[in-house]
């Protein structure tokens, strides 16, 4: 072999290597994505906790409930947050916020989505591809196994004053959350 062509095999080798590479990260972009839709883009997905940031998890929110309306399955909105002696919604400290995160992440399966639907205020989960049969798991055991987790990990003064609300994505605009 000429040093002509091996230089040309070496340019060849190099090109295509390249290519594959580029080719491989822009499948792990798309894959590792979470939602290849303009509205995502240029967006933190993930919030410091590990959970969806306020406009990605309303984004999958949405999605999930208009998939749920299409497929004739089911969703379901967990909600958990703080509440002061009057019962409003006040910002969740820090600790506790982690705590429930790493709790839900723990009761809930890898199909349903955990993240902010308000920031720093209501930590919300998409509970999601429900049939009518299996609603009815939510508030018998995935919630009874929330509670339990964060009754272990948390005080008692911690604990009682979180609050935990189960609804469809329906009802949302007729529960009031005042901050």
């Amino acid at each position: 072999m000429s040093v002509g062509s091996q230089g040309l095999e070496k340019s060849f080798a190099f090109s295509l290597f390249r290519t594959n590479a580029e080719t491989s990260s822009a499948f792990i972009d798309m894959f590792s994505a979470s939602s290849p839709r303009e509205e995502m883009k240029g967006t933190a997905s993930l919030s410091e906790s590990g959970a969806y940031s306020q406009k990605a998890f309303r984004y999958l929110l949405e999605m999930e409930s208009k998939r749920s309306e299409r497929s004739g399955r089911f969703c379901q909105l967990l909600l958990v947050y703080s509440a002061d002696e009057h019962g409003r919604i006040v910002q969740m400290n820090v600790d506790v916020a982690k705590i429930v995160i790493a709790a839900a992440s723990r009761s809930f399966r890898e199909t349903d989505y955990i993240g902010w639907y308000r920031d720093g205020r209501i930590v919300g989960a998409v509970l999601t591809v429900l049939t009518q049969e299996s609603m009815v798991l939510v508030p018998t055991k995935l919630q009874p196994r929330l509670v339990e987790c964060l009754r272990a990990e948390l005080g008692i003064e911690e604990f009682s004053r979180l609050q935990i609300q189960v609804c469809h994505s329906h009802e949302l605009e007729a529960i009031e959350f005042g901050t």
